[in-house]
């Protein structure tokens, strides 16, 4: 019965805890709002609550913070423990678990200084800004969701790019503004920036790195390693797919140095049948027995987002044609051919 009571009211606080969900019976998760978990990983839920004998524990797998739930609660809502203590006390059950460990306070996290804050400053965030501004109206012609606006930024003048590394400073002399593609580390640490032009510039695309020996992947913060994690070329394409990052290039296999078991990769290839360098890394890629996406022979478009432009329901056909070992092999030679 303790179990069912600890299950109970820790249901009547969750609305207070942020991307709160059940995991399994019994075992629950959420942003640990002792630590705050993560100032730069906003879906990062490293708190969890789960089954130790009859009661619900609390552990934070980024603070270290461990309590019985009883004590979690009677910090978070006194009021409320008041009420779990009466029925507890009225099953016959001792508080000796709930009151055993040192109270912990519930404040606002004050997290680090890093290079983000200055990004934050030097920059602004697409999902603060009107639709009037120019890198607003490219995401909305794009039909970049404006879900993932928060996740995207706007610079006025791309010389102040410099101030996250000044060695661009001789390399970048331009000054129009741009879309700037934020990079993070597997650490939550920007890692680089790629500065998408918005009015056809000559040089497209500039990318300024902070960590030199950090390869640059994109969404890598936001993605459940769990579940199948989908690999693209471009990071505005991967704004279009549920769990998914991007390497900024043919070089797919780089998502492989991430930890992330073999079989929850899935690589998607821009839809190019007549680049022999593609289709180079696509074969190598299917005999290495990893999962690719395949495209239809009926699709001409070349990457996703042209994809969702013309119309189609992107994420339904990589569902459809997602292929491994002798399937993707003959698929391959069937679509390299159209």
């Amino acid at each position: 019965m303790s179990l069912f009571l600890d299950q109970k009211y820790l249901l009547l606080i969750s609305n207070r805890l942020p991307l709160f969900t059940k995991k399994q019976d019994a075992t629950y998760n959420c942003r640990c709002i002792i630590c705050g978990d993560s100032a730069k990983k906003t879906k990062k839920a490293r708190g969890y609550f789960f089954k130790n004998k009859n009661n619900l524990m609390y552990k934070c797998h980024n603070c270290d913070a461990s309590m019985f739930f009883g004590t979690f609660l009677k910090n978070l809502d006194n009021q409320l423990y008041r009420q779990y203590s009466f029925e507890k006390y009225s099953e016959g059950q001792s508080l000796t678990n709930a009151n055993s460990l040192v109270d912990v306070k519930f404040e606002q996290p004050q997290f680090k200084s890093s290079e983000e804050k200055i990004l934050d400053k030097l920059l602004d965030r697409l999902d603060n800004l009107t639709d009037s501004n120019e890198a607003v109206e490219f995401c909305i012609k794009r039909k970049i969701p404006r879900s993932k606006f928060g996740e995207l930024y706007y610079i006025k003048n791309i010389k102040d790019i410099v101030q996250l590394n000044d060695k661009y400073k001789a390399s970048i002399l331009t000054e129009e503004p741009r879309l700037v593609i934020p990079f993070y580390d597997e650490e939550g640490q920007l890692a680089g920036v790629t500065c998408r032009a918005l009015r056809g510039e000559a040089l497209r695309y500039i990318t300024v790195k902070i960590k030199d020996n950090t390869p640059l992947i994109f969404g890598l913060q936001n993605i459940d390693r769990t579940k199948k994690v989908f690999v693209t070329e471009g990071a505005l394409d991967s704004l279009f797919v549920d769990n998914c990052i991007a390497v900024s290039g043919t070089a797919l296999s780089k998502s492989l140095r991430l930890g992330i078991e073999d079989n929850n990769l899935v690589m998607i290839f821009d839809n190019q049948p007549r680049n022999k360098e593609v289709c180079s890394i696509i074969d190598k890629n299917i005999n290495e027995g990893h999962t690719v996406v395949i495209w239809p022979q009926s699709i001409e478009e070349k990457d996703i987002n042209e994809m969702v432009l013309a119309g189609r329901d992107v994420k339904r056909i990589i569902n459809e044609n997602t292929f491994s070992g002798l399937t993707a092999k003959a698929k391959f030679i069937a679509w390299k051919r159209c």
